[in-house]
């Protein structure tokens, strides 16, 4: 039993240490590429979290999370990224050495999972990463401006297209009309014809394009009552439920595109120390993403949690404290 105990404790320590590597490195990454980031520490418990990284460069938003081995995702990690990523219009990205390929961006469940080697060579937008293996299928993006400027140099007719590439006159009217993933059979076929110039890159840019956004469905009772307490109707915002982050919604204002991010969620599991915690961690938020902190609170603790927070010289003018009902 004492050894089978030091061989568990062994093991933590080991990916403790390992996930700790891979995070420096991406944080590398991040800096060499100009990228703003903060690291989200919330829950404290790293198995529980959903969002281990935010960050941003000009209209580029980047939610990472950082993982030893990608077999046995939670569906709240990917809910979360798939949530919050629609809400702040970022990429939702999975960062780990267990993918199968380098310089091959996985696309699985709507996020995307990456090694930190593909993650650099997409930031300094690297022409080594262009494939993207989805479905057990391989495609490659194809640019539309290009293709058509090279069928027009060759004299080439949508026809004659069609018939070298094997696909209907229509599908190569989707490729002229704009950027397309084509399987790596077709692209092959297209590039023995035309070159290699109508390969495009992966980009954030393209993985943002290709990315669904997810809109929230209508409220449920938990939303109604939130709702109330924000002082807005249904049809004026959109709420993102976040199960494993410092926040506990992403709140989008349908005509402003406002975000606000609300901590609160179920009083009744906290303690006054997690509670400070959530908000502490989500004012990282607000430092990279343009957004408030609406903090729901209880009366009798609104006091004390203000106390705390100041303790913490945070900036007070960011939050709106509001009292649960």
């Amino acid at each position: 039993m004492v050894v089978h105990h030091k061989q568990q404790s062994q093991s933590s320590d080991f990916r403790k240490r390992e996930i700790r590597l891979l995070l420096e490195r991406v944080k590398n990454i991040l800096g060499k590429n100009y990228y703003c980031y903060e690291i989200i520490n919330y829950p404290s418990s790293y198995r529980e979290r959903s969002i281990d990284v935010v960050a941003v460069k000009d209209k580029d938003k980047l939610l990472l999370r950082i993982r030893l081995s990608i077999k046995n995702l939670h569906k709240d990690e990917i809910n979360d990224l798939i949530n919050a990523a629609s809400a702040i219009d970022a990429v939702p990205l999975v960062l780990s050495d267990d993918v199968i390929y380098d310089n091959v961006v996985c696309e699985r469940d709507n996020i995307y999972l990456i090694s930190d080697k593909t993650l650099n060579n997409i930031l300094r937008r690297s022409s080594d990463v262009f494939i993207i293996h989805k479905k057990n299928n391989f495609f490659v993006r194809i640019n539309s401006k290009k293709l058509e400027k090279i069928k027009e140099d060759m004299g080439l007719s949508l026809g004659d297209l069609a018939s070298y590439a094997g696909v209907s006159r229509r599908a190569v009217f989707d490729y002229l009309r704009s950027d397309s993933n084509v399987s790596l059979e077709v692209a092959e076929r297209l590039i023995e014809l035309l070159g290699e110039d109508i390969i495009e890159p992966v980009t954030i840019e393209s993985l943002k394009t290709s990315f669904t956004r997810v809109i929230p469905e209508g409220s449920v009772r938990y939303e109604r009552k939130l709702l109330d307490i924000l002082g807005v109707d249904d049809d004026e915002v959109l709420i993102y439920k976040i199960n494993r982050s410092a926040p506990d919604y992403v709140v989008v204002s349908k005509d402003s595109y406002e975000i606000s991010f609300v901590v609160g969620g179920d009083l009744g599991k906290l303690s006054v120390k997690d509670l400070v915690k959530k908000i502490l961690e989500t004012e990282k938020l607000v430092r990279v993403i343009p957004s408030d902190i609406k903090a729901v609170i209880d009366r009798s603790l609104r006091d004390v949690i203000l106390d705390e927070l100041s303790v913490h010289k945070l900036d007070l003018n960011r939050i709106s404290v509001l009292e649960s009902r």
